[in-house]
């Protein structure tokens, strides 16, 4: 599934459609959610039917510990805590999905 949502554009980590087409061709199911705003994690990943996980993609030189969340990420992930994840890297993704997916 390779769904994008249009809006104007919104500049993405460099590693965003590496981690993106990666799991897409790894065959989870991904919708792109980057150009949403608004504090909407960048990926939104079908776990399971009627089981979603949201991925929050930065920038994988830095510590995710040094990486702030803008003040929209801040209320998004306030809301939505146990089905969100920030990751730098495709490996991180796929160990964060392949979890949760276990704990369903």
């Amino acid at each position: 599934m390779g769904l994008e949502v249009t809006r104007h554009a919104k500049r993405t980590d460099a590693n965003h459609a590496h981690i993106r087409d990666g799991l897409r061709q790894q065959g989870w199911q991904v919708l792109d959610l980057s150009a949403a705003g608004c504090g909407v994690p960048d990926l939104l990943v079908g776990l399971a039917p009627g089981a979603p996980w949201f991925l929050e993609i930065k920038d994988e030189d830095k510590p995710l510990s040094a990486q702030k969340l803008t003040k929209a990420q801040e209320v998004w992930h306030s809301f939505a805590w146990g089905v969100t994840s920030k990751v730098r890297s495709l490996d991180e993704a796929v160990e964060v999905l392949t979890w949760a997916r276990n704990k369903l």
